[in-house]
């Protein structure tokens, strides 16, 4: 009998010293909630309101319809939860998830929120290990679901940036394998869990596919208007989540480029100060300051995105629509660690392109950026300060760079990158598989 091993079991026995490791620090993480082991890793975890603070946002609006107060106040007739932050999304989370959440508990309730999002990330991974025909790439592909750090500050917040994820990710799958119509259904139920998705128009537009875009609009307006229209100044206070400018407060553990953009502004302009009750008067100043280079920005990166997007000969699936995803961590106000998750479908969708020989992007530009942006920041080795209130007030300025650089950093490269690939004319020679 024949007793070597064949080159295939080889791979899987690699596949398996890959994925066991991996899946023990997914463990670890689903662990630390209740041990706290990864808190001291996140400046979220550490210096924000509490465990689970976002879904009680959620929770809480379930209470406000419920006593037909505006599910985006913060005056609230009860509160039922010990802490929140105030509720951004549109009505139809508040509408299912957070009434149905009122039949518990808020920390049961928590507690089964938690189970949804490790369901979702056992049907994520069970689906990337589909996708690819060669085990080994499959173990590594899954493999960058379960070490992102981003997910265990998801986890610990109980926030909803997995679900749109998830939902991002099922629809371009879908789309990526021809099933169009399921695709635009994902794509419809994403508008109305957090609306990140509303990227992807320029993209449908390009491909013709305006009907796409009028029926997953008007399904979300058609839910959301009774609601709007029923309690007054609720749209207003919804909107404000896209209107608003950057504040100098906004930028205090944000992780997306256009913070960075204004720590940089900021901390070289004399304005700085860790004399507290100074800073505090300082503040509208400070905000003035950043308006016009923000705007600028915004411009700058909404714009060459839409270049490429229709300067681009190469088929948008799926690669035009991640550069978008890229593009949302590059110029929105509001970027929180945890929110790298929803980059999580653009890593393993790159790297199913790029081992199917569809995309010729560098290997080492995807996996360095995939190592900033899923290890932690450098918080663990700045903090030093005990208070609740955000320690990066009195830090210098070296580490307050030190803490927002990595991850926008990597993310401005990666979107470089893609983009110079998708401005390349289309007989390109592909990368090779290995």
């Amino acid at each position: 009998m024949n007793t070597s091993a064949s080159p295939l079991s080889a791979r899987d026995r690699a596949g398996a010293r890959i994925l066991i490791p991996a899946a023990l620090i997914s463990s670890l993480m689903l662990g630390s909630l209740s041990l706290s082991l990864l808190n001291p890793l996140f400046d979220d975890a550490m210096h924000r309101t509490g465990k689970a603070a976002d879904f009680f946002a959620v929770y809480q609006a379930g209470t406000n319809l419920v006593d037909g107060v505006s599910i985006y106040s913060t005056d609230p007739v009860r509160q039922e939860v010990p802490y929140y932050y105030p509720y951004r999304y549109h009505p139809f989370v508040a509408l299912t998830i957070g009434l149905a959440a009122q039949l518990l508990p808020p920390f049961v309730a928590y507690g089964v929120w938690i189970i949804i999002l490790e369901l979702l990330l056992v049907a994520n991974a069970f689906k990337t290990w589909l996708l690819f025909q060669d085990k080994y790439h499959a173990s590594l592909a899954v493999s960058l679901w379960l070490v992102f750090s981003p997910l265990y500050l998801e986890l610990f917040m109980g926030q909803f940036s997995f679900v749109m994820a998830s939902l991002i990710f099922w629809t371009l799958l879908a789309w990526v394998q021809g099933a169009r119509t399921k695709g635009e259904a994902w794509w419809t139920l994403s508008l109305i869990v957090k609306s990140n998705s509303v990227l992807f128009v320029p993209v449908l537009l390009r491909d013709g596919r305006w009907k796409t875009v009028v029926v997953g609009g008007a399904v979300a307006a058609v839910i959301a208007f009774p609601y709007f229209a029923a309690i007054p100044g609720t749209y207003e206070q919804f909107a404000q989540n896209y209107s608003g400018g950057m504040s100098m407060s906004a930028l205090l553990g944000n992780q997306g480029f256009a913070a960075l953009i204004g720590i940089a502004i900021l901390r070289t302009s004399g304005l700085w100060t860790d004399d507290i009750p100074l800073l505090g008067q300082r503040v509208l100043q400070m905000d003035q300051m950043m308006e016009f280079p923000l705007l600028l920005w915004t411009l700058m990166v909404v714009g060459g995105t839409l270049f490429i997007t229709f300067k681009s000969k190469r088929r948008s699936n799926p690669e035009m629509y991640l550069l978008w995803i890229l593009a949302y961590f590059l110029f929105y106000k509001h970027v929180w660690e945890h929110h790298y998750v929803m980059l999580l479908p653009v890593f393993v969708l790159l790297y199913y392109r790029m081992i199917s020989g569809n995309l010729p992007l560098s290997k080492s530009v995807f996996w360095g950026s995939y190592a900033v942006i899923a290890l932690p920041t450098l918080f663990v080795f700045l903090d030093q300060s005990p208070v609740l209130f955000d320690p990066e007030l009195s830090w210098e300025a070296w580490k307050s760079f030190a803490f927002h650089v990595p991850k926008p950093l990597a993310v401005l490269i990666l979107f470089v990158n893609l983009a110079r690939v998708l401005l390349e004319p289309t007989d390109s020679p592909p990368a090779h598989a290995t």
